[in-house]
């Protein structure tokens, strides 16, 4: 059914300090007849995916206002003025019929 290949790999890998040199040298042969071909599953690939939920939360924060309210009584002084009049009255005497009696 699925013929078996042979590979030659060859490969070195020569490493200074960070730098890598890579010589490689693959050779595949893939000879068969795509008809006759099974699947060949790989490996399964792990895909991980962040997702944020945002959920609001009411929260209380109760708030008292009070009202103070303040009266301040300011005493003003005016001068109210008042008039009062008095008649007064004198007779004289400048005789008499009588003659004073």
């Amino acid at each position: 059914m699925f013929k078996e290949n042979m590979t030659n790999f060859e490969s070195s890998i020569i490493g200074n300090n960070n730098v890598i040199d890579n010589d490689m040298n693959v050779d595949v042969n893939m000879n068969y007849n795509s008809e006759m071909a099974a699947p060949i599953n790989e490996g399964v690939q792990e895909r991980c995916i962040h997702r944020t939920f945002i959920h609001e939360v009411p929260h209380v924060c109760p708030i008292h206002t009070r009202i103070i309210n303040h009266h301040v009584y300011r005493h003003t002084y005016r001068p109210e003025y008042t008039c009062s009049e008095e008649n007064t009255v004198s007779n004289i005497q400048c005789g008499s019929c009588c003659q004073g009696r």
